[in-house]
């Protein structure tokens, strides 16, 4: 069985648009678990009346993206995890086939779907784990991915095409078993939100497991469509925060230097 794991804090739309539409495409062997991280309004405890078998977590405080996850899965009864973020929108049945890549190769400990923007275009969801130069390479395409660049958009298309071995896929749609999870000790609640992700799959990775991307299935992601504008700031913060706090942990003094340097020079960091 899955373990759907959701956490929203407020934009309680989003999050009835994805169970919603989690629920049209399936009905069995599987469960929703929504964590509500504190938000500042009433809304969470009406899912209950509407959607009668989801399980909720009210928390007393935001917990953060990965501590609040981790929460979920103390809970949970499946065997797999898929951790979904609730600006997602389903538009196939999606968990069965990666269901089976599991069973049928116990070296996959990790997989992410293809995702897809709202206009159906290929969204950016896996790579090489971060580094300056792999960072800086990223923010490029990602800009050119952005601006519509034809050369940029044929080289994700055919990069994203088949299933691949990844160094990390997105915490937007992430599926790992339940066993390895618990192995990494869950996501470092050290991250507040932001590079969990990628430190997730830093570890898998260095367990012997494979991080896989599996784009026969695919959703579509708002992509911060579960944030508002007075939240830039603090998200902001966040990032950079977690960015060099995952430098910390997985790379040299040398990078973490450089990145620091960066976040100065071009007034990055306070």
């Amino acid at each position: 069985m899955i373990s759907v794991i959701i956490i929203q804090y407020n934009n309680h739309h989003l999050t009835r648009n994805a169970i919603g539409s989690f629920l049209k495409y399936h009905k069995n062997n599987f469960e929703i678990i929504l964590v509500d991280n504190n938000s500042t309004d009433s809304e969470a405890t009406k899912f209950a009346k509407e959607f009668p078998d989801l399980k909720i977590i009210q928390c007393e405080k935001n917990l953060g993206f990965g501590a609040a996850n981790n929460l979920a899965a103390q809970k949970s009864s499946g065997d797999i995890l898929l951790f979904l973020n609730n600006d997602v929108i389903i538009i196939s049945e999606f968990i069965k086939g990666i269901e089976d890549e599991f069973y049928k190769d116990s070296s996959i400990g990790i997989i992410g779907p293809k995702l897809l923007n709202q206009d159906k275009s290929l969204q950016l969801s896996s790579g090489k784990l971060p580094s300056i130069s792999i960072e800086f390479f990223d923010k490029i395409l990602y800009s050119a991915v952005d601006k519509k660049n034809k050369f940029a958009l044929n080289y994700i298309n055919r990069k994203y095409l088949e299933k691949e071995e990844k160094e990390w896929v997105t915490g937007a749609a992430l599926f790992i078993t339940k066993k390895l999870f618990w192995e990494l000790n869950g996501f470092d609640e050290s991250f507040f939100m932001y590079f969990e992700d990628k430190d997730l799959c830093a570890r898998a990775i260095s367990k012997g497991k494979k991080v896989l991307y599996s784009p026969e299935s695919s959703l579509i992601h708002l992509r911060g469509g579960s944030f508002n504008g007075p939240n830039q700031k603090f998200l902001i913060q966040k990032y950079r925060e977690s960015q060099l706090l995952y430098y910390q942990k997985h790379k040299s003094k040398l990078e973490q230097m450089l990145l620091k340097i960066y976040l100065k020079l071009f007034r990055k960091l306070n």
